[in-house]
């Protein structure tokens, strides 16, 4: 059985089972498709490259006090392949599965849960929302339309359990996570992670931090019991001061993998696994203006919907207000500069900036709220391939929608 029949047994088994114990359980969710239209990337000459991203997210209760999260995600290629009605290339991922049990007690609910896929992802505003009813609060320059594990400081997947507490009283909630994944390419990771948050009518944050430790066979033929010879150490923190309503600074950092070898002193980062964004956030009269500072991994930049490098600028101008025959718009544009394979640690190097390396791209954009989801439309124009060998790679078409049910 190959892996993506395996999750969706996986699926199939969890959710009947539950539903045979809870036949009335209620249900409500999300979910969002986005097409994208371009030239192929990989072809020399202009071809037609149409792929979809797609994500679906449900939460189902059984109880007052049990509850299940279900999330996966699909990454279509080239829908306009010479193979699209045989077989089109495509990316299935189970970003979360979760059952959830909560026990209130005098000072505080306390929330157990058991998870595979990702948890609360450390980066995306989801544990805020969750927690504490915040409104979103993420970098519009991270929007993605495969579901929230893709906004996230450092990996958080895997299999294993997680126990939070909301106290009633106080904006405060802390949690700890014990986790398996397979992060390193030879062994399983045991991590095991802790996580506390605040929120304030003028200041929010969300801090967590772990540390891994590769499950090897290194020593198995040696009169040893336990051997640790490396450890993988991770850290995010997300800071929002002000809020969305006011003159804000929001910003993110995060590390991931950094290790500690025995024989050693130093803990080793690479720049890849480092993401870091400073947005300062004015506000207007209903006008925003966003201006963003970031060094992401490679990885993590691929899925996002408006910005393709890893290192750059970019100034995202708009409003959510625009009132057109009784039908509001939210009309706006992000104008980056950005380059290709850089990181902050080659900021102050001369050959980070290059032409070569350089893409300056224009993005405006419009959505609007229909029935209960949002129809969102974008043009993104890079300016850089128009001096480049194909001016037919320089524009690229989104249009998407998120419903919700």
């Amino acid at each position: 059985m190959n892996s993506k029949k395996l999750i969706f047994s996986i699926i199939l088994t969890f959710s009947t089972a539950i539903s045979a114990l809870y036949a009335d359980m209620a249900f409500s969710g999300y979910a969002g498709a986005k097409l994208k239209y371009t030239a192929d990337p990989e072809a020399a000459d202009y071809e037609p490259y149409l792929s979809m991203q797609s994500f679906f997210a449900g939460q189902f209760n059984f109880t007052q006090n049990i509850w299940s999260h279900l999330e996966v995600s699909l990454d279509t290629k080239n829908l306009i392949s010479e193979k699209i009605f045989h077989e089109t290339d495509s990316i299935f991922r189970l970003d979360e599965l979760s059952i959830i049990l909560r026990k209130q007690g005098y000072y505080a609910a306390n929330y157990f849960a058991a998870f595979l896929g990702t948890y609360d992802p450390v980066g995306s505003d989801i544990f805020l929302q969750r927690y504490f009813g915040l409104e979103p609060i993420s970098s519009k320059i991270t929007e993605s339309w495969l579901g929230n594990a893709d906004s996230i400081l450092y990996p958080h997947f895997g299999a294993g359990i997680a126990d939070v507490m909301k106290f009633h009283d106080l904006p405060v909630a802390g949690g700890i996570y014990a986790y398996f994944n397979h992060e390193d390419s030879k062994f399983f990771v045991f991590n095991t992670d802790a996580r506390f948050a605040m929120t304030l009518p003028l200041f929010t944050f969300d801090i967590a931090m772990g540390i891994g430790i590769p499950l090897g066979d290194k020593y198995k033929n040696e009169n040893v019991i336990v051997v640790i010879d490396k450890v993988y150490w991770h850290a995010g923190t997300t800071i929002l001061i002000g809020n969305n309503y006011t003159n804000s600074i929001f910003m993110q950092a995060g590390i991931f993998n950094a290790s500690f070898t025995a024989g050693t002193d130093e803990a080793v980062a690479k720049s890849d696994d480092i993401y870091l964004i400073f947005e300062p956030r004015l506000f207007i009269n209903n006008f925003h203006v966003n201006f963003s500072f970031f060094s992401l991994p490679k990885n993590t930049v691929k899925n996002f919907a408006f910005i393709d490098d890893t290192f750059g600028f970019d100034l995202n101008m708009y409003t959510n207000e625009l009132n057109i025959n009784s039908v509001i718009y939210t009309v706006g544009s992000h104008f980056c500069v950005s380059f290709k394979d850089k990181y902050f640690t080659k900021a102050a190097e001369s050959e980070t900036y290059k032409l070569d390396n350089m893409d300056i791209v224009v993005a405006p954009y419009v959505s609007t709220k229909i029935g209960t989801g949002e129809l969102h439309a974008a043009l993104k124009l890079n300016l850089m391939e128009f001096t480049r060998t194909n001016p037919s790679k320089a524009i690229a078409i989104d249009v998407g929608y998120r419903g919700t049910f």
